[in-house]
């Protein structure tokens, strides 16, 4: 367990100072997405942007601190609050710190359309993926497979943990972003690709503008991950089996101490039954994980512009998200088969660009780093060991997607994990000097 940092808040630490008046801030909370946005007016004016506030795999017992620094950092008063998306590992900063938050004056609160819950079609969707999440959970729970911890986690990033009066942490966390603000005088606008964000004055007067890139609206474009068949999903909200596939019809089904397997060694049907499990999806597995990915999918990506510069914020947007923006539609359907003129001059042009979902290979496409010009800026919000391997490799964040980051940026890429947690540093490499780091620890800053 990590002893709490208990840090004392700092205040007017880490000035604006960018020629473009823009500082972005990165709290280091573990496996979560924690980022400020300051902007600065040539009349001096500051106007802030809160990009989520959650933590769920991986805490490093540093969110509380980070709250209280962001109350400093802040004054209290953020123009604009952005929910990318409703996981755990995003939210739940609102939950766990709701009384702070609760002081916050706030002028707007974005969130997907997912979560405009006069909308029947959202309601729908979101209240059918918490079921199926809980559903996933208690045969996780049942069976007690070896490794399935990962996965129980998965589902508790969908639903949030037990809280207060059997209410879930995301409820409350949705409920705080809905109303839960100073006076309850925010307003909350749900938005979808193309629409048309209405700023915050704070920062309309200031000069800054932003877009809407996704999440997109068609359904079928929601479900894809990464390209493969969406199946299990549909399998489960038809009420299907969720055991194990069985290879062989019970005929075929005899005590393994009938079979003498003393010529083909005695390991010979441990093995067998080792390389058939493997050979056969995991059905609860695979839901879960298609289930996570697809409020994943739901991410707002915002792309801001202030005094010339570009930041792309892509939450956890995965592949059909990132689709409609790079394709205009589902690629290789008709009209979608390369990349939009629109795409390859908002990518060649931007920035600065939040590494979509914590440095996954599923969420930032080859395409979209291609078409990215070169020495952009990235921070990366992530943790090693959170989610699983692939090939004894940490899947998250993915060492072949970092390292076409690092030369892509020319080195000027941030982890979260560089920044130590007490004296214990997860990520041992030194921050580029386009980085700083004002209190040695609990955040990272990068100045444009």
């Amino acid at each position: 367990m990590v002893k709490p940092l208990s840090i004392a808040p700092v205040p007017n630490v880490g000035p604006i100072d960018g020629p473009a008046g823009i500082r972005v801030r990165m709290y280091r909370v573990g496996f979560g997405d924690f980022f400020l946005l300051s902007l600065k007016s040539g009349g001096g004016d500051v106007a802030h942007v809160l990009i989520d506030c959650g933590v769920h795999a991986k805490p490093t017992s540093s969110i509380d601190d980070a709250i209280a620094q962001l109350a400093l950092d802040t004054g209290g008063k953020l123009a604009l609050i952005v929910m990318t998306h409703r996981h755990a590992d995003h939210i739940s900063g609102f939950a766990s710190g709701r009384d702070i938050f609760g002081d916050f004056e706030v002028e707007r609160v974005w969130m997907p359309w997912f979560e405009n819950r006069q909308d029947a079609q959202a309601t729908r969707i979101q209240a059918g993926i918490t079921a199926l999440a809980g559903h996933l959970g208690m045969a996780l729970a049942a069976r007690s497979v070896p490794g399935d911890a990962q996965y129980l986690d998965m589902v508790g990033n969908i639903t949030g943990a037990l809280s207060v009066a059997g209410r879930s942490s995301n409820e409350i966390a949705l409920d705080t972003l809905h109303s839960g603000f100073a006076g309850g005088k925010a307003k909350v606008d749900y938005l979808k690709a193309g629409g048309n964000p209405q700023l915050p004055k704070a920062l309309d007067g200031i000069g800054m503008t932003a877009r809407i890139l996704g999440p997109p609206v068609d359904p079928a474009l929601v479900s894809q991950m990464d390209g493969r068949n969406h199946q299990y999903l549909a399998q489960l909200a038809a009420g299907a089996d969720v055991s194990p596939s069985q290879p062989f019809p019970d005929q075929f089904a005899v005590e393994a101490d009938t079979y003498d397997a003393s010529g083909l060694g005695r390991d010979y049907v441990t093995a067998v039954e080792k390389a058939i499990a493997d050979a056969q999806p995991d059905v609860v597995r695979a839901m879960t994980i298609q289930a996570d990915n697809t409020i994943n999918n739901q991410s707002l990506v915002i792309l801001f512009e202030f005094n010339g510069k570009k930041l792309l914020f892509a939450g956890d947007a995965q592949w059909g998200n990132w689709q409609g923006f790079l394709f205009g539609g589902a690629l290789g359907s008709p009209g979608h088969t390369e990349l939009t003129e629109e795409a390859k001059a908002v990518l060649g042009s931007i920035d600065f660009y939040k590494v979509g979902h914590h440095g996954s290979t599923n969420a930032t496409p080859i395409d979209a780093l291609e078409a990215m010009r070169e020495g952009f800026v990235a921070m990366c919000s992530t943790a090693v060991d959170a989610y699983g391997s692939v090939d004894n490799e940490s899947e998250v964040p993915r060492a072949p997607l970092m390292a076409a980051l690092d030369k892509k940026t020319g080195g000027k890429l941030a982890r979260s994990d560089q920044a130590p947690v007490g004296d214990k540093v997860t990520f041992d490499a030194p921050l580029d000097a386009a980085f700083t780091m004002p209190t040695g620890m609990l955040f990272i800053d990068y100045q444009l």
